[in-house]
């Protein structure tokens, strides 16, 4: 007897060997998958702007990177108590000191420019549907840097708002990288300060507004949300949350990963680096 909906893993027209450039943008999903290829020593770039939720953050980010020169230094710069915060970076990047904000941001965003104009894929991972807008400047913000929340506005975008914004995108990076596949993911995080409700519409808003934009050609789909909200289906893949998933879960996913991107020849690969790593970091006894 079958207890659980076992999904098996897609098949994509394309391979990715252990030197191809990756670039990975978007929540905190994209930082765990990131350190699975930076650990296996893949040439990788995992989200340059930090952790990034809402799809208008990470298309300004990836706009950013194409053009670096449109980041507006006075829009999105701002000092908030003894902090210099980015509105359109996470808070990891703050500093008390504006020469050393200012030139970290500028390393990164040039850094990742060039790397997305060479990089073969680009994992995108969507965590919801909901943004906040900074009133005083009318602006939709990647992180709200504990700002009093009287200042915000919470929005929700909709399908039509998500599909026209990418579509854009997507067509200025086919023309900046042709040869670039994008694959897009949904992020299996349960966002329950939205609400259970609030949640499972934003996940579907995103659900729905990436099978627009989906066209297996240029554009991909990896069901990481699928995999343990179908698959797993059970609260011991989750931390102690109860949102985000433990090691476990990551663990299945990453195997999903290798499934369906991965030839056998970079399996060998990974296995052969894997046990190098093991013996890099073996504590000696006497």
């Amino acid at each position: 007897m079958q207890f659980r909906t076992i999904l098996p893993a897609p098949k994509y027209p394309f391979t990715i060997e252990l030197d191809d450039p990756i670039m990975l943008v978007g929540s905190c999903f994209s930082d765990n998958i990131g350190h699975y290829f930076d650990s296996r020593r893949f040439n990788v770039l995992s989200n340059p702007f930090g952790v990034l939720f809402n799809p208008v953050s990470i298309e300004r980010a990836l706009q950013f990177m194409i053009n670096p020169e449109k980041l507006d230094k006075n829009r999105y710069f701002y000092k908030y108590r003894d902090l210099w915060i980015s509105f359109a970076h996470h808070g990891k990047f703050s500093k008390d000191i504006y020469e050393d904000f200012e030139d970290n941001i500028e390393l990164q965003l040039y850094q990742s420019s060039s790397f997305l104009k060479k990089t073969k894929y680009l994992f995108i991972t969507f965590g919801t549907a909901y943004c906040y807008k900074f009133i005083p400047r009318d602006l939709i913000v990647s992180n709200c840097h504990k700002i009093p929340n009287h200042q915000f506005e919470r929005i929700k975008l909709d399908i039509k708002q998500v599909v026209s914004l990418w579509k854009n995108l997507i067509s200025k990076l086919e023309e900046i990288n042709p040869e670039m596949k994008i694959i897009f993911t949904v992020s299996p995080v349960r966002h329950l300060s939205d609400g259970a409700h609030g949640n499972s519409i934003s996940k579907a808003t995103l659900i729905m507004s990436l099978e627009k934009l989906i066209d297996n050609e240029k554009t991909f789909y990896f069901p990481a949300f699928e995999y343990l909200l179908d698959d797993l289906r059970d609260y011991r893949f989750y931390g102690k949350d109860l949102c985000h998933p433990n090691d476990m879960a990551v663990n299945y996913l990453e195997e999903k990963i290798v499934e369906s991107f991965f030839t056998e020849e970079t399996i060998m690969k990974i296995s052969e680096i894997e046990k190098e790593n093991r013996f890099m970091n073996h504590r000696k006894f006497r």
